[in-house]
């Protein structure tokens, strides 16, 4: 078991690269994106308020930025691919089941599958790589 801590500085430029990542993500793929959930833009826009969900979007991803470290710290050799490999095994095992369960009950598409566990699998690739890689 590694004894290091988790570098606190890390957690932040991960869960910031993240939050970021998903700007550019969901604006680069905005139409299908919201062809896959149903929703026009003005339909959001309406139902759901911009500051509130940001910044619940930014505390999420530094609680999962968080996670990630602490599981890279707590389990083995902190290094940036391990944290890239354990970010995709959280992802596999948590989040793309999850997310996929959802869709197959809603009847949703793959692509939309695709569009939506597709941010959050390279994004805990990238923050496991940046809290792996960045020691304390």
């Amino acid at each position: 078991m590694n004894k290091g801590g988790i570098n606190i500085w890390a957690v932040l430029v991960a869960a910031v690269g993240y939050w970021l990542m998903g700007a550019a993500w969901f604006t680069i793929l905005r139409d299908p994106w919201l062809a896959s959930v149903g929703k026009t833009m003005e339909q959001l826009q309406g139902a759901v308020n911009a500051g509130v969900a940001y910044s619940i979007a930014l505390v999420s991803n530094l609680i999962i930025a968080y996670v990630l470290g602490w599981v890279v710290v707590r389990t083995g050799e902190q290094t940036a691919v391990r944290g890239i490999t354990v970010g995709a095994l959280l992802w596999v095992g948590l989040v793309g089941t999850t997310i996929g369960t959802a869709f197959i009950f809603e009847g949703r598409s793959l692509e939309g599958f695709v569009l939506t566990a597709g941010y959050p699998l390279v994004g805990m690739l990238v923050m496991g790589a940046i809290v792996g890689g960045w020691k304390k």
